[in-house]
């Protein structure tokens, strides 16, 4: 039986509605079995006229909705203004970034946070003052050839 021919039982064993499962041997190769996966029907909207719809278990309504705090870290959006920045900044060098950084804010570079932990760690403090810098960067960059690297 080639892959086709079991491709073809499955789906037979699945519009079956009184097969459950079937278990198929070839020769004297292991057998395989093939059950169907049963699936309790999904749960409708239930409405009263007494009042509004209740909704199916693990859904919010907008009022109760609330999103997860974010620790006060950076948006997605400007993690990726700045990782777009330091690319084209840094000429593929994200060192040179950090040390551009470090210079410009008067700090080590140490103190400053490698762009391959602004995914995950870079703050709302960190994106204020680094975008500052890299989009002042660019601008310059733009104007004349190379920058930080």
């Amino acid at each position: 039986m080639d892959i086709t021919e079991v491709i073809e039982l499955m789906s037979m064993v699945d519009t079956m509605e009184n097969i459950e499962e079937v278990t198929v041997t070839f020769g004297d190769n292991p057998s395989i079995s093939i059950k169907k996966k049963t699936e309790a029907p999904a749960q409708a909207v239930k409405t009263t006229q007494a009042g509004p719809p209740q909704l199916v278990s693990g859904f919010e309504t907008a009022q109760t909705f609330a999103p997860k705090p974010n620790n006060g870290l950076a948006t997605p959006g400007q993690v990726k203004f700045a990782l777009d920045l330091a690319g084209k900044i840094g000429n593929g060098n994200l060192n040179n970034v950090v040390n551009g950084l470090a210079h410009a804010l008067e700090l080590t570079e140490h103190e400053i946070l490698h762009p391959d932990k602004w995914g995950n760690e870079m703050t709302k403090e960190h994106a204020s003052l680094y975008l500052d810098i890299l989009e002042a960067q660019h601008k310059q960059m733009k104007k004349q050839s190379g920058a930080w690297g």
